[in-house]
């Protein structure tokens, strides 16, 4: 819901030619909990230097707005040079297939200035320079499609994603490979990084789950301790920490204020 009130809906559906869909991840939620803590770090460093603390206020729609790296593009009333590519516009970076069918994302928008001869560099087609269609950023705009369809055409003489990631290389270009979770979990990557982990799903048996991100020289922040499932703690919380009474718990209980799970009874 917040993603569709917040712009993100439209703007994903608007690159692709209007073909709207619900987004698969829940940036309001995830993001919004992350802006949340950042405040709350913010609001304890405050409180250690004047004595003083306060209430935090972070809403979903603001943080994805906030988040939004091209909102300011977006709200521009301004006119835009005809060669200007603004807030880089990603959705229209080329995703090639090579040879062997792995799949690539390049990071550079092929219209722009720099860009277009990189990649003209990186095909050997020096040539595309002098090509009507291509000779400034208004006429590459009008025939992305058709830059596109020779990149592709190249990508797909490439053996592979390692050779077309050390092609662009060369050429200031960085690249994707397209994976899943699972399987970027399963690269020298992460486990060299430590990116996964296993935790008891207190059932006897173990889940897969990313890593703390965060990597500290002076201490130890990787995830320890007993997975909780939702509000399992809702009750210590509240009478330990806010000091209500047994009554008042059970009230917000039955009243719905609060919901409580633990790890299934066998």
């Amino acid at each position: 819901m917040v993603n569709a009130e917040a712009g993100l809906t439209k703007h994903q559906g608007d690159v692709r030619g209007g073909d709207y869909a619900n987004d698969p991840f829940s940036h309001g939620d995830v993001y919004t909990g992350m802006e949340t803590a950042a405040a709350l770090l913010a609001a304890l460093v405050q409180r250690e230097r004047t004595g003083r603390g306060q209430f935090i206020d972070v809403s979903m729609a603001e943080t994805l707005l906030y988040v939004n790296e091209h909102a300011h593009d977006q709200l521009w009333q301004g006119d835009v040079p005809s060669d200007w590519i603004r807030s880089f516009q990603p959705a229209d970076y080329p995703v090639l297939t090579t040879r062997d069918g792995s799949v690539v994302v390049v990071s550079g928008h092929p219209a722009s200035k720099t860009n277009f001869a990189w990649f003209c560099a990186a095909m050997g087609r020096d040539d595309l320079a002098n090509d009507p269609r291509f000779l400034d950023v208004p006429a590459r705009l009008a025939h992305l499609p058709e830059f596109h369809a020779i990149l592709q055409a190249w990508a797909a003489t490439v053996a592979n994603a390692e050779e077309i990631e050390r092609i662009f290389a060369n050429h200031n270009l960085a690249t994707g490979r397209l994976r899943s979770v699972a399987e970027l979990a399963d690269t020298d990557w992460a486990r060299e990084r430590g990116a996964i982990t296993e935790v008891s799903d207190r059932a006897g048996g173990t889940v897969r789950i990313p890593q703390s991100p965060w990597k500290f020289s002076d201490a130890d922040v990787r995830i320890r301790g007993v997975p909780k499932y939702r509000g399992e703690d809702n009750e210590f919380v509240l009478r330990e920490i806010l000091g209500l009474d047994a009554e008042t718990i059970a009230r917000l209980q039955h009243d719905g204020v609060t919901s409580s799970h633990g790890p299934t009874q066998q």
